[in-house]
């Protein structure tokens, strides 16, 4: 899934939701997952700010 897709920044990639999925940090992931308005080509997660994903793209019909 997604495995030739990059991280768009790999200098904040620790704060991304993959690496806090895969850390443990539910408390931080939760926070993003509130109110979704994009999602990560790359992992398919969904969050509420495109900074904290690798390759976010705009969730169609999403608001704004």
């Amino acid at each position: 899934m997604g495995d030739k897709v990059k991280c768009e920044n790999p200098v904040k990639h620790r704060d991304h939701m993959c690496k806090l999925k895969k850390d443990g940090r539910v408390e931080e992931l939760e926070k993003y997952q509130k109110d979704p308005i994009v999602f990560c080509n790359k992992c398919r997660m969904q969050a509420n700010d495109p900074c904290v994903l690798c390759n976010p793209r705009a969730i169609k019909g999403g608001r704004g």
